[in-house]
Order: structure tokens, then sequence, then C-alpha cells
């Protein structure tokens, strides 16, 4: 089996707000990515992912007004048997070397995205 879209789809339309972080750096990511990236969010849509909802975040810490998250990690649903890195925006898309414990029992694996660079307006 390779990426399952319909399952990752699935995934992602089953988590709310409930289930996000809800500090001010993955807030602003929320409210800033899909604006500043929208190739690349239209990539990860392909996929079923949706970009307003990564399993994790890396901030750097606000400056002069931007902000850099070092890498951004989001789950697929399936196995990774057909993936190819991607750069797209200047954005480097690859396979997760390691992520937090997901707690998902069927097959899937972590993508990370990076860097992304956005405004600071939270």
């Amino acid at each position: 089996m390779i990426m399952d879209k319909i399952k990752t789809e699935n995934y992602y339309r089953a988590l709310n707000n409930e289930n996000l972080c809800s500090c001010n750096y993955c807030r602003n990511y929320y409210k800033e990515v899909k604006e500043t990236y929208p190739e690349l969010s239209d990539y990860l849509a392909r996929m079923g992912i949706d970009i307003e909802k990564p399993l994790e975040t890396m901030p750097l810490e606000p400056f002069e007004g931007s902000i850099e998250y070092i890498a951004v990690q989001y789950i697929a649903m399936g196995n990774a048997t057909n993936f190819k890195n991607e750069n797209i925006e200047g954005v480097h898309i690859c396979i997760a070397d390691s992520h937090p414990t997901t707690d998902i029992d069927e097959e899937h694996y972590v993508i990370e995205i990076y860097p992304i660079r956005l405004k600071w307006t939270v």
C-alpha cells in the first residue's frame, strides 16, 4: 500500500481546535502559513494534508516582525513507498527522521517541511 489520500483527509478532517496546540507560535503558524505559502498548501492538500494542522512546529524566537520555523511536521496515512522529496516555494519536503509519538495504530509516516518564514502577527 502507498500513501492513502482519503485516510489522510479523514484524519485531518477529524482534528479540531481542541486537538491543536494553542501556544502563540502555533497560533501564528495556523494564521499565516496558508496565505504565505499557497503552492505548498496546494501540494500538501493533494496529499490530503491540511497545512493549518501540523503535528509539530519547531519555531525560533520572533525577530523584527517575523518568525522562522526550522521544521514543521505532518502525518500522512499509508506508507512512504512512492514519496519523493520536493522543494516548493523554497521549502524542502522530506520524510522526518524523528518526530513525536503519533499514537496512530494504522500504517502512516511523518513528513517534514523546512524552513518556513512567516510574519509574526499574534
